[in-house]
């Protein structure tokens, strides 16, 4: 998503990033829920121990001796022998009432990534105990090799805290349609995570409502440019800002149910490519007028501002009235909104609903609910175990301890608020963070949030729910079609969908981009996708009366 350019964003190496928590998918199961290649369930249909008993490790198949547990680790700063490496083994130990031993495998870079992965994967001696990743197609080939494991019987036994966490969807993701699950949610973003936000003191400078339609919204954004809100008598702000990302133009798109970047459901049941959908057009005729107009802030239109950074600096500016950008920036202790108010004693941002388009459809803009990375239990340990560890690193209590550290030590919370009292500097000799996307909560469990931003989180699971409902998102991992032909589709379009918007090319020339789309393998990928459509409604069905069977019972 999402999309998910942010998903994919690199680990934060400071503490103030990691406490952001920003921005981790058959055959096998040579372990089952006996940890001797069984796969038998003994405890199947029984509604499994207590959590408490299986933080403990008192089930059936369970040992008191120690356990030394490998873990690929790609976020944080990769402190070696690290206070939260020695604080984890602490807490596992105590909470399973055996000896636990972790063993950090630190990845590499982004950019040698999936080498090191594959690398380490090709022989037992050199495989991980748990393994990080995002999505890689050699993951189908450690299936059919037997290397990973179904790790639903030690979900069943062991995993309270972690199918509890999950929601049934993003468990779909992850499903097998052999009916096992192979891999667990790492980092699942929020809901969503992002919202309209606008300047409330030029609001109340100007006389403005804060808009509830598209049209609303676009009357405010021209008087934030065009009626001096800053009152310097200079015509010097901007409507709208952003990054160089289809995200920041969500308002736009989503009031017309539309999304460039991925498949959308029609009305007469088919899934249609969201760049050629006819509403685009519309929507790119609206925006390149209010770009002419210098409603749009033109740093918007290169590429070069497609780094947070740079886009922070903008609304710490103080110069723009609206972005489509994080909840995260309601946070007090945000960098951008610090940098903001002490720039602007007096400036005040707002987030507010979405705005409706014509024919009164609104939407926030949903994260499609499956991770971006995820966990892989190999054939070098026992599956329960590591089930254990998973679990006991979920809960809220261990999992604010390695990710933020102790309270009164290394942070405050006054009023709901969480302070560092660390430097971020101090936080990565800590290794605070090296454990980041291992179950990653993004509930009451991430303090950095306030009250108020959790209950902003919250509001997002509906205000996202119709483009939700409308946008598809693929379980599958082989999309051959999509991976031969997207890049040029994309390449394409946004070249031609950025001339458009800056006055570079008539709004007439995305008729010929649809046109062009065909014979660029659109019909090759419309094609995969409805196959693909097809195919996952079917194998959701499926999914749900595994699901009740499975996982329900044992939460």
């Amino acid at each position: 998503m999402r999309k998910l350019r942010k998903r994919k964003a690199v680990a934060a190496l400071t503490l103030a990033a990691v406490m952001a928590l920003s921005a981790c998918s058959g055959n096998g199961g040579n372990g089952g829920s006996n940890g001797d290649g069984s796969g038998n369930a003994d405890n199947a249909g029984n509604k499994g121990a207590s959590a408490t008993d299986a933080a403990n490790g008192n089930n059936a198949g369970s040992t008191k001796e120690p356990l030394a547990i490998s873990m690929a680790l790609m976020a944080g700063p990769k402190t070696p022998d690290s206070w939260a490496e020695k604080t984890l083994e602490s807490e596992l130990s105590a909470k399973l009432q055996r000896e636990v031993d972790v063993k950090p495998v630190f990845l590499p870079d982004w950019s040698e990534l999936n080498t090191k992965i594959n690398l380490l994967m090709s022989a037992k001696d050199t495989r991980p105990n748990i393994l990080w990743t995002g999505d890689t197609k050699e993951f189908s080939k450690w299936v059919d090799a037997g290397i990973v494991q179904d790790v639903t019987p030690a979900l069943q036994q062991h995993g309270q805290e972690i199918i509890n966490y999950y929601t049934k969807e993003t468990l779909f993701y992850h499903w097998d349609s052999s009916g096992k699950m192979y891999r667990i949610p790492g980092d699942v973003p929020e809901a969503s995570y992002m919202t309209t936000i606008l300047r409330k003191d030029w609001l109340d400078k100007l006389g403005l409502q804060e808009p509830k339609t598209l049209d609303e919204y676009v009357a405010v954004l021209r008087a934030f440019t065009n009626e001096d809100p800053d009152g310097n008598g200079k015509k010097d702000t901007y409507g709208l800002s952003g990054d160089n990302y289809y995200r920041s133009l969500t308002p736009f798109f989503y009031a017309y149910g539309i999304d460039v970047e991925n498949f959308i459901k029609q009305e007469d049941g088919t899934v249609k490519f969201g760049s050629v959908m006819p509403e685009v057009k519309t929507v790119l005729e609206l925006l390149q007028t209010l770009y002419k107009e210098g409603v749009i802030d033109p740093r918007m239109s290169t590429a070069a501002n497609s780094d947070d950074e740079k886009v922070n600096d903008v609304f710490a500016s103080g110069k723009v009235g609206s972005f489509y950008r994080f909840v995260d920036y309601f946070n007090p202790g945000n960098t951008a909104a610090v940098s903001f108010k002490k720039l602007n004693p007096d400036g005040e941002y707002i987030s507010i609903d979405p705005v409706a388009g014509p024919s009164g459809f609104a939407s926030d803009q949903p994260d499609p609910g499956i991770g971006w990375c995820y966990l892989v239990i190999t054939d070098t340990t026992d599956v329960n175990g590591a089930v254990q560890v998973l679990n006991t690193m979920a809960t809220p209590e261990t999992f604010k301890l390695f990710t933020f550290g102790k309270e009164g030590e290394h942070y405050e919370m006054k009023d709901g608020v969480f302070t560092p009292t660390i430097t971020p500097d101090e936080g990565n000799k800590l290794g605070l963070g090296n454990f980041g996307w291992y179950v990653q909560r993004k509930d009451a469990a991430n303090i950095k949030n306030t009250e108020e931003v959790t209950a902003m989180f919250e509001s997002k699971i509906e205000t996202s729910k119709p483009m939700r409902d409308k946008i598809v998102v693929f379980k599958a991992l082989n999309r051959p079609e999509w991976d031969k032909y997207s890049a040029d589709i994309k390449k394409v379009r946004d070249e031609l969908f950025w001339s458009i918007i800056t006055g570079k090319k008539p709004v007439s020339a995305f008729d010929d981009f649809v046109k062009q789309y065909e014979k660029l393998g659109g019909k090759q990928i419309d094609e995969e996708a409805a196959g693909l459509f097809e195919k996952q409604q079917q194998e959701y069905v499926q999914y749900e009366a595994w699901y009740e069977e499975n996982i329900e019972p044992f939460k």
